[in-house]
């Protein structure tokens, strides 16, 4: 073969035929990439660049469209066969919404007028600690004032939201992310707000604690594990509602402890996502990450918030408005997170994951995360009035 017609392509020299077989061009732009690196998408190939700029995933089915073919509601992009199944613009304020927010007439039930909501401030109570990470707290509750909860609490930096699944005038609370004395401060006043304007909760209502975990693969891939290996715990002290609801499925129904451990800590995000999806693609991996909308984000540990903002999410506990259950939960996470970042030990982990029956984990655990008697005792009584409720029933 002539080596006039070879080519240049990532610092070395190609024959034809090689280059063929290894790489292709971007139906868009011509660039050159591996076949690896190239999406196919409308009978195309496309490379990251160009995917990010003309397309984008569907918060809804994950489909990937055009980014003129969708429509955003409540800043998520929305395709045309799921905007016209599911939502509808409400002839009043002309926002559109999920068609389990419409009211009467075309318009949306919150009309005259929208509810007022407002996003968390997430730096007004942050400070920086290596032991003591930033934690913020979303509460879900029903049947309460949602207007009494905005006036008591939007101004001093809480997210107050309607939530479409919940009934009763279903109500989000989010807790700005903070550490310290401010922690306890702001659950408190949040749970007030929401008990004095008549809120409660149900089984259809969770509590999402995200905490901060600026870290590297390695410590992720061992927190994988140590939540794992915790998560009998996180069930027995819940009730059977939140193992058996799809907003915070069980890591054992999808992962297995040796894959975990053989997983090398750089493919923990493949090894994660894997398990909604099939054949991914690092373009496609790095998409993902860049999206809040994911299916495995209803894993009850929740690792794509990692990927995406930087915390991992907790979705295990039930709903509650108590503040003394949030701040007992908090206690337990961070002092996991803690564990994982400053004493790790494997054997340890693997040993709790051999622990044969709860009390038997919670003992262990109590040892190895040094925790309280205060603490470890709450989680036994726990245990024993979940294990009443389930009887009873």
């Amino acid at each position: 073969m002539d080596t006039r017609d070879w080519v240049e392509f990532d610092g070395k020299k190609w024959c034809p035929v090689c280059l063929g077989e290894k790489t292709g061009l971007c139906d868009i732009c011509g660039c050159r990439l591996y076949h690896e690196e190239l999406v196919g998408f409308d009978n195309q190939l496309w490379c990251e660049a160009c995917l990010d700029d003309e397309t984008t995933c569907c918060a809804d089915c994950g489909e990937r469209v055009y980014l003129e073919q969708v429509t955003q509601v409540s800043d998520e992009p929305i395709c045309g066969n799921c905007y016209d199944n599911s939502y509808f613009q409400c002839e009043d304020c002309g926002q559109c919404f999920h068609n389990d927010d419409y009211g009467d007439s075309g318009c949306c039930r919150y009309c005259g007028g929208c509810k007022a909501e407002s996003q968390p401030d997430d730096r007004r109570y942050y400070s920086k600690s290596r032991r003591d990470p930033t934690v913020g707290v979303e509460i879900e509750a029903e049947g309460g004032s949602y207007d009494g909860v905005y006036d008591d609490l939007a101004d001093d930096g809480f997210g107050v939201q309607s939530d479409g699944s919940l009934n009763n005038d279903g109500i989000e609370v989010q807790v700005p992310a903070s550490n310290g004395k401010d922690t306890r401060k702001l659950v408190v006043q949040a749970c007030q707000s929401l008990q004095d304007n008549g809120f409660d909760v149900s089984k259809r209502c969770g509590l999402h604690v995200h905490i901060e975990y600026l870290c590297r693969m390695r410590a992720v891939k061992r927190l994988l594990l140590m939540v794992y290996a915790c998560e009998p715990i996180f069930y027995a002290i819940n009730p059977k509602s939140r193992q058996d609801s799809n907003f915070c499925q069980p890591l054992r129904k999808a992962f297995k402890v040796h894959e975990i451990i053989q997983t090398q800590a750089k493919d923990i995000d493949k090894l994660y996502y894997s398990k909604k999806y099939t054949k991914l693609s690092k373009s496609e991996i790095r998409n993902f990450k860049r999206s809040k909308w994911n299916e495995c984000r209803y894993f009850g540990f929740n690792l794509h918030s990692l990927f995406y903002q930087k915390t991992v999410e907790f979705r295990y506990h039930a709903g509650t408005i108590s503040h003394q259950k949030i701040m007992s939960w908090i206690e337990l996470l961070k002092a996991i997170l803690l564990y994982v970042r400053f004493r790790y030990n494997q054997g340890e982990v693997l040993g709790l994951i051999e622990q044969p029956a709860p009390l038997s984990k919670m003992r262990y655990i109590k040892e190895i995360l040094r925790l309280d008697d205060s603490l470890a005792n709450y989680l036994v009584s726990r245990y024993i009035r979940s294990r009443k409720t389930i009887c009873a029933g």
